[in-house]
Order: structure tokens, then C-alpha cells, then sequence
């Protein structure tokens, strides 16, 4: 009891030394608020910028933006990928680890994943992002954030066919009820076609978005069970190997379409659109990068509100600033968006609070399982004597 106390003791006084007397939160708290703020600021940046290229005539060089896009997401995970091994490498020989051995920080002899792999990963990372942006020459970007998020319709649909997983009936029935939003924001865009500048529809576009929301699901498939847990990758690896050879195979697709001078010539007399790809990107793959981080910290429940968020904030963005027609059908799809947004909260917090319930019976188990062998320990030193 009286080393209860003791912890609990220090456990008061870390918490006195770290909470700051604003608003009563600790340091940690307004680490999480200010990672969160710049997921959704940035995630915002992104779709705003990106709205901006694709309501422009730069939507018709759907390969080169493409290609782009891939090329900055790579350039950005080989500098993350390389701080990772340096800094592991630090670490490690802080550590006394490798027995004085410099520790490889190549990033070719360091990868987890084979060219193969990648070779494979790529053409669906490229199908998707491809297949998506070419759909947004047809169907409003709203419309596109709210397909994006359906990509957990094929996901759970590959993971039961390919990898066996199961699934329980409210994680199906949250399933439809995503579809039924996207259905009728779908239905809303149609009505809605030609009423102002903006307010476009193709069912075209509906086949082409739902072949790079197919291809995103298999994607994440490929990486979740293939890379991350048998070959154990990192994420910067994963896209910087994935996107490199996703920009390479947009680039034979141009040439082959001979597409390649017309982009060419159009980006040197809009050199705007290479700024806008950058920032946009940039913007994108660091907000991706704080909710990581977030999940790390304090679990997948936060991550999913942040990311629920920067949905409905670009939504709501997109029509205010792009002047797009709201109409009854957008409002009653918009309800069962929030519908699905909030169900996957509850589960997630039901996940997380299972996970929390079997880790603290487990310690409390191995509390019990070490004064079970200190008193026998005791028992033992008091018949010696």
C-alpha cells in the first residue's frame, strides 16, 4: 500500500508540473489540439487547392497532374524515410547497440519491400489517384471526398473475399448508410447539373471514380497485409516506393497517349499549376502525417474525429466558395454522411475501450502474479531462519 501511494504521489506531481493553468489542460493535451488543428487546416488547404486546379482547364491533363502529385508524394517520403533511419541509427548507437558497428543508413539497403512489390502497388496507386482525378472532369469535387470515404466499401468487401476477415452486421449496416448518402448527393448533383458554373454531373464520371475507389481498396489491402504486417515496411517507405512508380508509369502513359507536348506546353504557360500541385500535395501528405502521429499518441477515437472533420469542413467549404447549388437531396445525404461519421466514432470508441479494459486486466493480473511470487519469496527466506 504505502508504494501505491508513493506512485500515485509522482504520478500528482507530474501531472502538477505539466498541466498549464490555461483552460487546466496538461502539455500533452495542447500537443494533440495543435496536431489536430494542423491536420484539418491542412487537410483543407489541400482540398481547396485541388478544387481550384480541377474547376480550371488543367482538368484535362488529368495524366500530368497525376504524374506530379506522385512525384512530390515520393520526394516527400524519401526525406521522411531517411530522418527515420538516421534517427533510429542515432538512437541506437546511443544506445551501445550493433557493438560499435555504424549502423546502414542507406535507403535502398534498409527497404523492407521488394522492386516487385512496389511494381505492383504502384499501378494501383496510380490507377486510383488516375481514375479519380479524370472523374472530376465529369462530377463535382464534393462528390469526390464523399466517394474517397467510401473506399471502406471495397476494402471490407476484399478483406472478407481475399483475406478472410470478419465483420460484424453495424459495421455493414454503417456501410450502407454511406452509400445511401453518396446516393443521394449523387442524385442532388444530377438535379442540380447546369443550374450555375459549378454544378456538374456524368454518369461517366460515376463509373470512372468507382474504378479508382475499387483500385484504392485494393491498394490498401495490398499494403496492410502484404507490406506492414509480413514485410513489416514503414508507411514513407510504402509511398515513396508506391508514388515513384506510380509517377514513372504516368509518364509512359502520356507518352503512349501522346499527351506527353500538349501537358508539356500547357504547364510551361501555367506555371501556377506546378505551384498548386506542390502546395497542395505538400499539404496533403502532412496532414496525413499529423494523424498518424495523433493515432500514436492517443489512439485511433481522436484520429477519427480529426478526419471526420476535415470531411465535413471541405465539404461545407466547397459549396460556399465554388457557389455550387445545396439542394433538399444534398441536405438529406449530408445527414446520413454525419450519420455514418458518428457510428464510426462509436465504434471506434467501443474498439478502443476493449482494448483499454484487456489491457488494464492484464496488468492488473501480473500485479497479482508478482505479489503472488514476492510472498512466496518471503515464505521461503522466513523458513530458512
Amino acid at each position: 500500500p504505502s508504494n501505491c501511494r508513493k506512485e500515485m504521489a509522482i504520478e500528482s506531481a507530474d501531472d502538477t508540473k505539466t498541466t498549464s493553468k490555461l483552460l487546466g489542460l496538461k502539455q500533452d493535451d495542447y500537443e494533440v489540439l495543435v496536431m489536430a488543428a494542423s491536420a484539418i487546416g491542412l487537410s483543407i488547404l489541400y482540398n481547396l487547392l485541388q478544387e481550384s486546379m480541377f474547376t480550371s482547364d488543367a482538368k484535362k491533363y488529368t495524366g500530368m497532374i497525376t504524374m506530379m502529385t506522385s512525384l512530390v508524394y515520393a520526394v516527400l517520403a524519401f526525406f521522411e524515410f531517411k530522418h527515420e533511419l538516421v534517427s533510429h541509427a542515432k538512437t541506437k548507437a546511443a544506445h551501445g547497440g550493433n557493438e560499435g558497428i555504424p549502423v546502414k543508413t542507406g535507403v535502398l539497403e534498409n527497404m523492407k519491400g521488394t522492386a516487385f512489390d512496389y511494381a505492383r502497388l504502384g499501378t494501383l496507386t496510380a490507377a486510383g489517384m488516375y481514375f479519380t482525378n479524370w472523374s472530376l472532369q465529369y462530377l463535382n469535387y464534393t462528390l469526390r471526398v464523399l466517394f474517397k470515404a467510401s473506399k471502406i466499401l471495397p476494402t471490407v468487401l476484399i478483406a472478407v473475399a481475399f483475406y478472410k476477415k470478419k465483420f460484424s452486421m453495424a459495421e455493414y449496416v454503417n456501410i450502407l448508410v454511406l452509400v445511401a448518402s453518396i446516393v443521394l448527393f449523387s442524385y442532388g448533383d444530377a438535379v442540380g447539373k447546369g443550374k450555375t458554373d459549378n454544378a456538374s454531373f456524368d454518369i461517366f464520371g460515376i463509373a470512372l471514380i468507382t474504378v479508382g475507389v475499387i483500385a484504392d481498396a485494393l491498394t490498401s489491402n495490398f499494403e496492410g497485409e502484404h507490406l506492414f504486417k509480413t514485410r513489416k515496411a514503414s508507411h514513407s517507405e510504402v509511398m515513396m516506393a508506391a508514388s515513384l512508380f506510380g509517377s514513372l508509369y504516368m509518364l509512359v502513359l502520356m507518352f503512349v497517349t501522346g499527351k506527353a507536348a500538349d501537358s508539356y506546353q500547357y504547364l510551361l504557360a501555367n506555371p501556377d499549376l506546378a505551384v498548386k500541385v506542390v502546395v497542395s500535395c505538400s499539404a496533403g501528405y502532412f496532414s496525413i502525417t499529423f494523424i498518424l502521429k495523433i493515432i500514436q499518441r492517443v489512439g485511433a477515437v481522436t484520429a477519427e474525429i480529426v478526419k471526420s472533420v476535415r470531411r465535413v469542413v471541405s465539404i461545407v467549404l466547397s459549396f460556399i466558395i465554388y457557389s455550387k447549388p445545396f439542394l433538399s437531396w444534398h441536405m438529406i445525404g449530408s445527414l446520413f454522411f454525419i450519420l455514418f461519421i458518428y457510428n464510426t466514432f462509436q465504434a471506434k470508441a467501443a474498439q478502443q475501450k476493449a482494448k483499454d479494459a484487456a489491457k488494464t486486466a492484464r496488468q492488473m493480473q501480473e500485479a497479482v502474479d508478482l505479489e503472488v511470487f514476492a510472498n512466496n519469496g518471503n515464505k521461503k527466506n522466513g523458513s530458512g531462519h
